[in-house]
Protein backbone atom coordinates (compact mmCIF):
# COMPACT_ATOMS: atom_id res chain seq x y z
CA UNK A 1 0.00 0.00 0.00
CA UNK A 2 1.36 3.11 -0.94
CA UNK A 3 1.48 6.73 0.60
CA UNK A 4 -1.39 8.76 -0.76
CA UNK A 5 -1.61 12.77 -1.16
CA UNK A 6 -4.97 13.97 -2.07
CA UNK A 7 -5.64 16.93 -4.21
CA UNK A 8 -6.03 19.20 -1.34
CA UNK A 9 -2.61 18.34 0.07
CA UNK A 10 -3.89 15.93 2.85
CA UNK A 11 -1.16 13.46 3.97
CA UNK A 12 -2.21 10.32 5.95
CA UNK A 13 0.59 7.46 7.13
CA UNK A 14 -0.53 4.47 5.93
CA UNK A 15 -2.24 1.41 8.18
CA UNK A 16 -0.85 -1.91 8.91
CA UNK A 17 -1.84 -4.76 6.63
CA UNK A 18 -4.59 -5.96 9.29
CA UNK A 19 -6.15 -3.21 8.64
CA UNK A 20 -7.50 -5.12 5.55
CA UNK A 21 -8.75 -7.71 8.01
CA UNK A 22 -10.37 -5.38 9.93
CA UNK A 23 -12.45 -4.25 7.05
CA UNK A 24 -13.72 -7.53 5.82
CA UNK A 25 -14.51 -8.97 9.54
CA UNK A 26 -16.22 -7.62 12.35
CA UNK A 27 -14.06 -7.83 15.57
CA UNK A 28 -14.40 -6.24 18.68
CA UNK A 29 -12.38 -2.85 19.69
CA UNK A 30 -11.33 -1.76 23.24
CA UNK A 31 -11.24 2.25 21.37
CA UNK A 32 -13.46 4.09 22.62
CA UNK A 33 -15.91 6.04 20.22
CA UNK A 34 -17.89 9.39 21.38
CA UNK A 35 -20.86 7.66 18.98
CA UNK A 36 -21.52 5.27 21.16
CA UNK A 37 -21.65 7.67 24.28
CA UNK A 38 -24.31 9.44 26.34
CA UNK A 39 -24.03 13.69 26.19
CA UNK A 40 -23.98 12.55 29.66
CA UNK A 41 -21.64 9.91 29.54
CA UNK A 42 -19.61 12.19 27.71
CA UNK A 43 -19.50 15.20 29.45
CA UNK A 44 -18.97 12.71 33.12
CA UNK A 45 -16.29 11.36 30.98
CA UNK A 46 -14.55 14.68 30.41
CA UNK A 47 -14.81 16.17 33.88
CA UNK A 48 -13.10 13.41 34.95
CA UNK A 49 -10.68 13.89 32.86
CA UNK A 50 -10.22 17.35 33.47
CA UNK A 51 -10.42 16.81 37.44
CA UNK A 52 -7.50 14.29 36.79
CA UNK A 53 -5.69 16.78 34.50
CA UNK A 54 -5.69 19.33 37.64
CA UNK A 55 -4.27 17.49 40.66
CA UNK A 56 -2.20 15.10 38.32
CA UNK A 57 -0.47 18.94 37.17
CA UNK A 58 -0.65 20.24 40.88
CA UNK A 59 1.30 17.14 41.49
CA UNK A 60 4.08 17.52 38.72
CA UNK A 61 4.11 21.63 39.71
CA UNK A 62 4.85 20.60 43.92
CA UNK A 63 7.48 17.77 43.10
CA UNK A 64 9.09 19.64 40.45
CA UNK A 65 9.69 22.68 43.01
CA UNK A 66 11.68 20.42 45.49
CA UNK A 67 13.38 18.48 43.68
CA UNK A 68 15.94 20.48 44.23
CA UNK A 69 16.49 20.03 48.03
CA UNK A 70 15.68 16.44 47.65
CA UNK A 71 18.82 15.90 45.81
CA UNK A 72 20.58 17.97 47.60
CA UNK A 73 19.75 15.75 50.86
CA UNK A 74 21.07 12.97 48.83
CA UNK A 75 24.09 15.52 48.24
CA UNK A 76 23.74 14.19 44.58
CA UNK A 77 23.05 17.71 42.92
CA UNK A 78 25.91 17.04 39.97
CA UNK A 79 24.27 14.15 38.99
CA UNK A 80 20.42 14.80 39.83
CA UNK A 81 19.77 15.21 35.87
CA UNK A 82 19.73 10.77 36.47
CA UNK A 83 16.74 11.06 37.84
CA UNK A 84 15.16 12.64 34.47
CA UNK A 85 16.61 10.63 32.06
CA UNK A 86 15.86 7.15 34.09
CA UNK A 87 12.24 8.42 33.65
CA UNK A 88 12.33 9.19 29.85
CA UNK A 89 14.44 6.02 29.21
CA UNK A 90 11.71 4.09 30.90
CA UNK A 91 9.03 6.14 28.98
CA UNK A 92 10.67 5.40 25.60
CA UNK A 93 10.12 1.46 26.78
CA UNK A 94 7.01 1.35 28.03
CA UNK A 95 5.10 3.83 25.39
CA UNK A 96 4.07 0.87 23.03
CA UNK A 97 3.11 -1.11 25.72
CA UNK A 98 0.60 0.92 27.08
CA UNK A 99 -0.70 2.16 24.10
CA UNK A 100 -0.78 -2.04 22.73
CA UNK A 101 -2.37 -3.43 25.89
CA UNK A 102 -5.15 -0.56 26.08
CA UNK A 103 -5.99 -1.17 22.65
CA UNK A 104 -6.64 -4.82 23.32
CA UNK A 105 -7.34 -4.81 27.06
CA UNK A 106 -9.57 -1.33 27.63
CA UNK A 107 -8.42 2.52 28.78
CA UNK A 108 -9.96 1.45 31.97
CA UNK A 109 -7.12 -1.24 32.86
CA UNK A 110 -4.06 0.13 31.35
CA UNK A 111 -5.09 3.60 32.89
CA UNK A 112 -5.36 1.61 36.12
CA UNK A 113 -2.45 0.09 36.19
CA UNK A 114 -0.68 3.13 35.65
CA UNK A 115 -2.19 5.18 38.42
CA UNK A 116 -1.58 2.67 40.69
CA UNK A 117 2.52 2.61 39.75
CA UNK A 118 2.35 6.46 40.03
CA UNK A 119 1.25 5.92 43.38
CA UNK A 120 3.58 3.29 44.41
CA UNK A 121 6.60 5.47 42.75
CA UNK A 122 5.36 8.83 44.87
CA UNK A 123 5.06 6.70 48.04
CA UNK A 124 8.52 4.91 47.64
CA UNK A 125 10.19 8.39 47.25
CA UNK A 126 8.77 10.25 50.15
CA UNK A 127 10.20 7.15 52.64
CA UNK A 128 13.48 6.90 50.95
CA UNK A 129 16.67 7.14 53.36
CA UNK A 130 19.24 7.08 49.95
CA UNK A 131 19.86 8.34 46.51
CA UNK A 132 19.42 4.11 45.19
CA UNK A 133 16.30 3.94 47.00
CA UNK A 134 15.07 7.10 45.61
CA UNK A 135 15.80 6.25 42.31
CA UNK A 136 13.84 2.65 42.26
CA UNK A 137 10.75 5.02 43.50
CA UNK A 138 11.58 7.37 40.15
CA UNK A 139 11.06 3.94 38.19
CA UNK A 140 8.01 3.28 39.77
CA UNK A 141 7.04 6.99 39.22
CA UNK A 142 8.21 6.44 35.61
CA UNK A 143 6.23 3.65 34.85
CA UNK A 144 2.98 5.73 36.13
CA UNK A 145 3.54 8.94 34.88
CA UNK A 146 4.33 7.60 31.17
CA UNK A 147 0.83 5.90 31.25
CA UNK A 148 -1.28 8.53 32.91
CA UNK A 149 0.35 11.35 30.20
CA UNK A 150 0.03 8.84 27.06
CA UNK A 151 -3.37 7.10 27.95
CA UNK A 152 -4.66 10.49 28.23
CA UNK A 153 -3.86 11.97 24.94
CA UNK A 154 -5.27 8.63 23.47
CA UNK A 155 -8.32 8.88 25.28
CA UNK A 156 -8.59 12.57 24.02
CA UNK A 157 -7.81 11.56 20.30
CA UNK A 158 -10.65 8.79 20.87
CA UNK A 159 -13.21 11.55 22.13
CA UNK A 160 -12.75 14.46 19.92
CA UNK A 161 -13.18 15.50 16.65
CA UNK A 162 -10.40 16.97 15.07
CA UNK A 163 -11.27 20.28 14.69
CA UNK A 164 -11.36 19.93 18.17
CA UNK A 165 -8.42 17.78 19.09
CA UNK A 166 -5.75 20.93 19.57
CA UNK A 167 -8.45 22.60 21.88
CA UNK A 168 -9.01 19.63 24.20
CA UNK A 169 -5.26 18.86 24.09
CA UNK A 170 -4.26 22.45 25.53
CA UNK A 171 -7.60 22.23 27.81
CA UNK A 172 -6.07 19.34 29.54
CA UNK A 173 -2.96 20.77 30.29
CA UNK A 174 -4.23 24.45 31.44
CA UNK A 175 -4.58 23.45 34.73
CA UNK A 176 -0.92 23.95 35.14
CA UNK A 177 -1.73 27.80 35.05
CA UNK A 178 -3.57 27.78 38.09
CA UNK A 179 -1.02 24.94 39.90
CA UNK A 180 1.87 27.01 39.32
CA UNK A 181 0.62 29.75 41.90
CA UNK A 182 -1.05 27.28 44.26
CA UNK A 183 2.01 24.83 44.32
CA UNK A 184 4.19 27.86 45.09
CA UNK A 185 2.38 28.50 48.55
CA UNK A 186 3.75 25.00 49.24
CA UNK A 187 7.57 24.89 48.12
CA UNK A 188 9.14 27.69 50.80
CA UNK A 189 7.27 25.75 53.93
CA UNK A 190 8.30 21.87 52.52
CA UNK A 191 12.06 23.43 51.56
CA UNK A 192 13.12 26.05 54.48
CA UNK A 193 13.83 25.39 58.08
CA UNK A 194 13.21 22.56 60.87
CA UNK A 195 13.96 19.08 59.50
CA UNK A 196 15.85 18.63 56.28
CA UNK A 197 13.99 15.79 54.95
CA UNK A 198 10.46 18.11 55.46
CA UNK A 199 10.31 17.63 51.63
CA UNK A 200 8.65 13.70 52.57
CA UNK A 201 5.34 15.49 53.95
CA UNK A 202 5.04 16.56 49.81
CA UNK A 203 5.24 13.43 48.74
CA UNK A 204 2.24 12.48 51.21
CA UNK A 205 0.26 15.31 50.17
CA UNK A 206 0.81 14.31 46.76
CA UNK A 207 0.05 10.85 47.16
CA UNK A 208 -3.75 12.27 48.36
CA UNK A 209 -4.00 14.00 45.51
CA UNK A 210 -3.11 11.56 42.91
CA UNK A 211 -6.03 8.91 45.04
CA UNK A 212 -8.67 11.96 44.36
CA UNK A 213 -7.27 12.25 40.55
CA UNK A 214 -7.89 8.56 40.11
CA UNK A 215 -11.01 8.41 41.56
CA UNK A 216 -12.84 11.45 39.61
CA UNK A 217 -11.16 9.79 36.29
CA UNK A 218 -11.47 5.98 36.58
CA UNK A 219 -14.78 6.11 37.78
CA UNK A 220 -16.48 7.23 34.58
CA UNK A 221 -14.04 5.34 32.53
CA UNK A 222 -14.69 1.93 34.03
CA UNK A 223 -18.21 2.58 33.55
CA UNK A 224 -18.14 3.81 29.72
CA UNK A 225 -15.68 0.54 29.02
CA UNK A 226 -17.87 -1.73 30.44
CA UNK A 227 -21.07 -0.76 29.10
CA UNK A 228 -19.48 -0.93 25.71
CA UNK A 229 -18.06 -4.50 26.59
CA UNK A 230 -21.69 -6.09 26.69
CA UNK A 231 -21.48 -5.83 22.86
CA UNK A 232 -18.54 -7.58 22.58
CA UNK A 233 -19.38 -10.66 20.41
CA UNK A 234 -19.68 -14.12 22.27
CA UNK A 235 -16.52 -15.66 21.46
CA UNK A 236 -13.79 -13.76 21.66
CA UNK A 237 -10.62 -15.44 20.85
CA UNK A 238 -8.15 -15.74 24.05
CA UNK A 239 -4.73 -13.55 23.56
CA UNK A 240 -1.54 -14.97 25.36
CA UNK A 241 1.55 -13.84 26.92
CA UNK A 242 3.11 -15.07 23.66
CA UNK A 243 0.83 -12.92 21.74
CA UNK A 244 1.09 -9.58 23.85
CA UNK A 245 5.23 -9.71 23.63
CA UNK A 246 5.08 -10.14 20.11
CA UNK A 247 2.22 -7.23 19.69
CA UNK A 248 4.58 -5.19 21.85
CA UNK A 249 7.44 -5.85 20.50
CA UNK A 250 9.45 -6.90 23.53
CA UNK A 251 12.81 -6.85 22.30
CA UNK A 252 12.41 -3.72 20.45
CA UNK A 253 11.67 -2.18 24.09
CA UNK A 254 14.52 -3.59 25.80
CA UNK A 255 17.16 -2.67 22.41
CA UNK A 256 15.50 1.12 23.31
CA UNK A 257 16.07 0.46 26.98
CA UNK A 258 19.44 -0.49 26.63
CA UNK A 259 20.37 1.76 23.91
CA UNK A 260 19.02 5.26 25.89
CA UNK A 261 20.76 3.86 29.06
CA UNK A 262 24.11 3.01 27.55
CA UNK A 263 24.48 5.98 25.80
CA UNK A 264 22.85 8.47 27.80
CA UNK A 265 23.83 7.85 31.09
CA UNK A 266 28.02 8.22 30.49
CA UNK A 267 27.51 11.89 29.78
CA UNK A 268 26.41 12.11 33.36
CA UNK A 269 28.30 9.77 35.10
CA UNK A 270 31.70 9.89 32.99
CA UNK A 271 32.71 12.85 35.75
CA UNK A 272 32.46 10.03 38.89
CA UNK A 273 34.97 7.64 37.52
CA UNK A 274 38.52 7.58 37.59
CA UNK A 275 39.77 9.07 34.12
CA UNK A 276 36.73 10.22 32.97
CA UNK A 277 35.64 9.56 29.88
CA UNK A 278 38.94 7.53 29.19
CA UNK A 279 37.88 4.86 31.74
CA UNK A 280 37.25 1.99 30.18
CA UNK A 281 33.72 1.21 31.95
CA UNK A 282 32.13 4.53 30.70
CA UNK A 283 33.50 3.99 27.19
CA UNK A 284 31.77 -0.01 27.16
CA UNK A 285 28.53 1.71 28.09
CA UNK A 286 28.47 4.11 26.00
CA UNK A 287 29.42 1.70 22.58
CA UNK A 288 27.57 -0.50 23.59
CA UNK A 289 24.80 1.74 23.76
CA UNK A 290 25.54 2.62 20.38
CA UNK A 291 25.52 -1.50 19.29
CA UNK A 292 22.18 -1.52 20.93
CA UNK A 293 20.69 1.11 18.94
CA UNK A 294 22.33 -0.38 15.35
CA UNK A 295 20.65 -3.90 16.87
CA UNK A 296 17.61 -1.95 16.93
CA UNK A 297 17.40 -0.65 13.60
CA UNK A 298 18.37 -4.21 12.24
CA UNK A 299 15.31 -5.82 14.07
CA UNK A 300 12.66 -3.35 13.33
CA UNK A 301 13.36 -3.18 9.94
CA UNK A 302 13.91 -7.15 9.40
CA UNK A 303 12.61 -9.21 11.90
CA UNK A 304 9.75 -7.83 13.32
CA UNK A 305 6.02 -7.25 11.62
CA UNK A 306 4.82 -5.33 14.97
CA UNK A 307 7.30 -2.50 14.53
CA UNK A 308 7.19 -0.20 18.29
CA UNK A 309 7.46 2.98 15.57
CA UNK A 310 5.79 1.85 11.92
CA UNK A 311 8.41 2.15 9.77
CA UNK A 312 5.98 4.01 7.23
CA UNK A 313 5.40 7.04 9.95
CA UNK A 314 9.52 7.77 8.78
CA UNK A 315 8.47 7.77 4.96
CA UNK A 316 5.49 10.10 5.20
CA UNK A 317 6.85 13.96 4.97
CA UNK A 318 4.07 15.38 7.30
CA UNK A 319 4.21 12.67 10.01
CA UNK A 320 7.93 13.02 10.10
CA UNK A 321 7.94 17.05 10.37
CA UNK A 322 5.33 17.05 13.18
CA UNK A 323 6.83 14.16 15.14
CA UNK A 324 10.43 15.39 14.48
CA UNK A 325 8.96 19.21 16.14
CA UNK A 326 7.80 17.65 19.43
CA UNK A 327 10.89 15.43 19.78
CA UNK A 328 13.11 18.70 19.08
CA UNK A 329 10.83 20.85 21.26
CA UNK A 330 11.32 18.65 24.22
CA UNK A 331 15.18 18.58 23.80
CA UNK A 332 15.26 22.65 23.60
CA UNK A 333 13.39 22.31 27.00
CA UNK A 334 15.35 19.75 28.91
CA UNK A 335 18.55 21.49 27.97
CA UNK A 336 17.55 25.05 29.07
CA UNK A 337 15.91 24.02 32.08
CA UNK A 338 17.43 21.20 34.06
CA UNK A 339 19.55 23.00 36.43
CA UNK A 340 17.87 26.57 36.16
CA UNK A 341 16.10 26.29 39.80
CA UNK A 342 19.58 25.89 41.34
CA UNK A 343 21.25 28.06 39.39
CA UNK A 344 18.56 31.13 40.33
CA UNK A 345 18.52 30.31 43.93
CA UNK A 346 22.60 29.93 44.09
CA UNK A 347 22.95 33.60 42.23
CA UNK A 348 20.39 35.35 43.21
CA UNK A 349 20.36 34.15 47.16
CA UNK A 350 16.42 33.31 46.91
CA UNK A 351 14.21 30.78 48.33
CA UNK A 352 13.03 27.64 46.23
CA UNK A 353 9.52 29.17 46.10
CA UNK A 354 10.95 32.30 44.54
CA UNK A 355 13.05 30.74 42.15
CA UNK A 356 10.58 28.83 40.99
CA UNK A 357 8.10 31.48 40.50
CA UNK A 358 10.63 33.58 38.87
CA UNK A 359 11.14 31.13 35.91
CA UNK A 360 7.41 29.99 35.54
CA UNK A 361 6.91 32.49 32.74
CA UNK A 362 7.85 29.57 30.05
CA UNK A 363 5.31 27.06 31.44
CA UNK A 364 2.62 29.68 31.63
CA UNK A 365 2.92 31.05 28.69
CA UNK A 366 3.09 27.43 26.74
CA UNK A 367 -0.26 26.75 28.46
CA UNK A 368 -2.08 29.74 27.53
CA UNK A 369 -0.62 29.73 23.94
CA UNK A 370 -1.31 26.08 23.57
CA UNK A 371 -5.12 26.72 24.10
CA UNK A 372 -4.53 29.88 21.89
CA UNK A 373 -3.53 27.71 19.28
CA UNK A 374 -6.10 25.29 20.12
CA UNK A 375 -8.89 27.90 19.48
CA UNK A 376 -7.03 29.67 16.21
CA UNK A 377 -7.01 25.69 14.56
CA UNK A 378 -10.99 25.16 15.46
CA UNK A 379 -11.94 28.58 14.26
CA UNK A 380 -9.69 29.52 10.70
CA UNK A 381 -8.95 25.21 10.14
CA UNK A 382 -5.18 26.20 9.69
CA UNK A 383 -2.34 24.03 11.59
CA UNK A 384 1.10 24.27 9.26
CA UNK A 385 1.31 28.49 9.87
CA UNK A 386 0.89 28.14 13.84
CA UNK A 387 3.83 25.66 13.68
CA UNK A 388 5.94 28.05 11.92
CA UNK A 389 5.14 30.91 13.69
CA UNK A 390 5.84 28.83 16.79
CA UNK A 391 9.06 27.77 16.37
CA UNK A 392 10.45 31.33 14.99
CA UNK A 393 8.98 32.82 18.13
CA UNK A 394 10.64 29.83 20.24
CA UNK A 395 13.88 30.68 18.63
CA UNK A 396 13.84 34.17 19.50
CA UNK A 397 13.10 33.80 22.97
CA UNK A 398 15.72 31.21 23.58
CA UNK A 399 18.63 33.79 21.63
CA UNK A 400 17.13 35.99 24.86
CA UNK A 401 17.68 33.46 27.09
CA UNK A 402 21.37 33.64 26.39
CA UNK A 403 22.54 36.84 28.04
CA UNK A 404 19.61 36.82 30.37
CA UNK A 405 21.34 34.01 31.98
CA UNK A 406 23.80 36.35 33.46
CA UNK A 407 24.11 36.82 37.03
CA UNK A 408 23.79 40.45 36.63
CA UNK A 409 20.58 40.07 34.19
CA UNK A 410 17.48 41.61 35.82
CA UNK A 411 14.55 39.57 36.70
CA UNK A 412 12.92 41.32 33.79
CA UNK A 413 14.77 40.07 31.38
CA UNK A 414 14.88 36.29 33.08
CA UNK A 415 11.43 35.74 32.92
CA UNK A 416 10.62 37.60 29.47
CA UNK A 417 12.92 36.12 27.70
CA UNK A 418 11.29 32.84 28.68
CA UNK A 419 7.67 34.09 28.52
CA UNK A 420 8.61 34.81 24.64
CA UNK A 421 10.07 30.97 24.36
CA UNK A 422 7.10 29.33 25.93
CA UNK A 423 4.86 31.03 23.71
CA UNK A 424 6.45 30.00 20.51
CA UNK A 425 6.97 26.37 22.04
CA UNK A 426 3.26 25.64 23.28
CA UNK A 427 2.19 27.26 19.86
CA UNK A 428 4.39 24.93 18.12
CA UNK A 429 3.72 22.15 20.13
CA UNK A 430 0.55 21.65 20.24
CA UNK A 431 0.27 21.86 16.42
CA UNK A 432 2.67 19.38 15.52
CA UNK A 433 0.84 16.86 17.61
CA UNK A 434 -2.59 17.33 16.16
CA UNK A 435 -1.28 17.12 12.44
CA UNK A 436 0.49 14.04 13.47
CA UNK A 437 -2.96 12.43 15.19
CA UNK A 438 -4.45 14.31 11.67
CA UNK A 439 -2.76 11.79 9.00
CA UNK A 440 -3.34 8.61 10.59
CA UNK A 441 -6.84 5.57 10.75
CA UNK A 442 -8.62 6.08 13.83
CA UNK A 443 -7.73 2.38 14.72
CA UNK A 444 -4.00 3.85 14.48
CA UNK A 445 -4.60 6.95 16.87
CA UNK A 446 -3.08 4.76 19.85
CA UNK A 447 -0.12 3.95 17.83
CA UNK A 448 0.65 7.76 16.97
CA UNK A 449 0.10 8.91 19.87
CA UNK A 450 2.68 6.69 21.24
CA UNK A 451 5.30 7.50 18.49
CA UNK A 452 4.81 10.76 19.37
CA UNK A 453 5.34 10.09 22.83
CA UNK A 454 8.31 7.87 22.44
CA UNK A 455 10.00 10.86 20.69
CA UNK A 456 8.93 13.14 23.78
CA UNK A 457 11.03 10.51 25.96
CA UNK A 458 13.87 10.61 23.71
CA UNK A 459 13.92 14.48 23.55
CA UNK A 460 13.40 14.89 26.94
CA UNK A 461 16.16 11.71 28.20
CA UNK A 462 18.41 13.81 25.18
CA UNK A 463 18.17 17.15 26.71
CA UNK A 464 18.78 15.85 30.35
CA UNK A 465 21.81 14.07 29.49
CA UNK A 466 23.00 16.96 27.41
CA UNK A 467 22.39 19.60 30.27
CA UNK A 468 24.08 16.66 32.64
CA UNK A 469 27.05 16.42 30.17
CA UNK A 470 27.49 19.79 30.51
CA UNK A 471 26.81 20.41 34.40
CA UNK A 472 29.70 17.28 35.02
CA UNK A 473 32.27 17.89 32.07
CA UNK A 474 32.37 21.44 31.55
CA UNK A 475 31.55 23.19 34.40
CA UNK A 476 35.05 21.98 36.63
CA UNK A 477 36.87 23.29 33.59
CA UNK A 478 35.33 26.77 34.04
CA UNK A 479 35.32 26.85 38.08
CA UNK A 480 39.40 26.03 37.52
CA UNK A 481 38.98 29.39 34.72
CA UNK A 482 37.23 31.67 37.19
CA UNK A 483 38.00 30.93 40.84
CA UNK A 484 41.30 32.19 41.83
CA UNK A 485 41.37 30.68 45.25
CA UNK A 486 41.09 27.48 46.94
CA UNK A 487 38.09 25.09 46.51
CA UNK A 488 36.20 22.42 46.94
CA UNK A 489 34.81 21.05 43.18
CA UNK A 490 32.96 18.04 44.88
CA UNK A 491 31.15 20.78 47.28
CA UNK A 492 30.72 23.18 44.54
CA UNK A 493 29.34 20.64 42.36
CA UNK A 494 26.99 18.11 44.42
CA UNK A 495 25.83 20.84 47.80
CA UNK A 496 26.07 24.37 45.63
CA UNK A 497 24.05 25.48 48.59
CA UNK A 498 25.38 24.69 52.04
CA UNK A 499 29.14 25.36 50.17
CA UNK A 500 28.24 29.15 48.92
CA UNK A 501 27.16 30.04 52.20
CA UNK A 502 30.35 29.66 53.85
CA UNK A 503 32.22 31.38 51.02
CA UNK A 504 33.48 34.72 51.24
CA UNK A 505 32.37 37.41 48.88
CA UNK A 506 34.94 37.25 46.35
CA UNK A 507 35.48 33.67 45.40
CA UNK A 508 30.66 33.22 45.61
CA UNK A 509 30.81 35.85 43.11
CA UNK A 510 33.26 33.53 40.58
CA UNK A 511 31.50 30.26 41.79
CA UNK A 512 28.04 32.10 40.35
CA UNK A 513 30.04 33.39 37.37
CA UNK A 514 31.10 29.50 36.08
CA UNK A 515 27.81 28.67 36.62
CA UNK A 516 26.26 31.54 34.64
CA UNK A 517 29.03 29.98 31.98
CA UNK A 518 27.71 26.34 31.98
CA UNK A 519 23.82 27.83 32.12
CA UNK A 520 24.62 29.71 28.80
CA UNK A 521 26.19 26.87 27.20
CA UNK A 522 23.15 24.59 27.73
CA UNK A 523 21.03 28.18 26.28
CA UNK A 524 23.70 27.83 22.93
CA UNK A 525 22.78 24.12 22.68
CA UNK A 526 19.06 24.81 22.50
CA UNK A 527 19.31 27.53 20.23
CA UNK A 528 20.97 25.71 17.47
CA UNK A 529 18.30 22.72 18.19
CA UNK A 530 15.32 25.54 17.56
CA UNK A 531 17.13 26.02 14.19
CA UNK A 532 16.98 22.25 13.40
CA UNK A 533 13.28 22.34 13.82
CA UNK A 534 12.49 25.53 11.54
CA UNK A 535 13.99 22.37 8.51
CA UNK A 536 11.65 19.94 10.15
CA UNK A 537 8.47 22.62 10.58
CA UNK A 538 9.11 23.29 6.39
CA UNK A 539 8.31 19.76 5.40
CA UNK A 540 4.78 19.92 7.14
CA UNK A 541 1.93 19.90 3.81
CA UNK A 542 -1.30 21.47 5.25
CA UNK A 543 -4.26 19.04 6.78
CA UNK A 544 -7.86 19.37 6.96
CA UNK A 545 -9.08 19.68 10.22
CA UNK A 546 -12.53 19.49 9.61
CA UNK A 547 -12.62 16.25 7.44
CA UNK A 548 -14.79 13.80 8.72
CA UNK A 549 -13.46 10.80 10.67
CA UNK A 550 -14.30 8.77 7.52
CA UNK A 551 -12.91 10.39 5.11
CA UNK A 552 -9.96 10.33 7.44
CA UNK A 553 -9.77 6.88 7.50
CA UNK A 554 -10.28 6.54 3.69
CA UNK A 555 -7.05 8.29 3.03
CA UNK A 556 -5.08 7.11 5.60
CA UNK A 557 -6.66 3.02 3.56
CA UNK A 558 -5.11 4.77 -0.06
CA UNK A 559 -8.53 5.06 -1.13
CA UNK A 560 -9.96 7.82 -3.36
CA UNK A 561 -10.58 10.92 -1.23
CA UNK A 562 -13.96 12.22 -1.84
CA UNK A 563 -14.93 16.24 -2.31
CA UNK A 564 -13.44 18.66 0.53
CA UNK A 565 -16.62 18.33 3.25
CA UNK A 566 -17.13 19.94 6.17
CA UNK A 567 -17.96 18.13 9.58
CA UNK A 568 -20.84 19.23 11.62
CA UNK A 569 -19.85 19.79 15.05
CA UNK A 570 -21.77 17.66 17.76
CA UNK A 571 -23.75 19.21 20.03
Amino acid sequence: MENTTTKEGNVAVDVQDSHEENTKTTTYSNILDRDNMTAKEFRWLWAGILIQAFTFSFELCVIQGIIGPVTAYFKSTSIASVLPTILQILAAALVPFYTKVSDVFGRAGSMTYAIIAYLVGLIVEGTANTFVQFSIGQIFYGMGLTGIQTLTQVLIADTTLLIDRGLMFALWDIGSVINIWVAQVLIDPLTIGGREDKWRLGYILMACFCVVGAISLLSPLWYVQTRSSRRRPAKQERKTIKWLLHEFDAVGAVLITLGLSLTLLPLILAKSYEGNWRNGKILAMFFSGIISFVLLAVWEAKFTNRPIMSMKIWTNRTALGGLMIVFLLKILGYITYMYLTLYLVVSRDITYGQAFMLERGFQMAWMVFQLLAGYLMKRYNVTRPLAWVGIIVYLIGVGLIIPARSPTASDFFVVISQTIAGAGGGMAHIAGTVIVTGVVHKNDIATVVGATQILIAFGSALGNALAGGVWTQYLPGRLEHHITGPYDERLAMNDPLKYIRNLEPVTKGQLIEAYGDAQKLMSILACCTAVIALFFAAMLKPVDLRQSQETQDRIALGEEAPEREVTEEKN
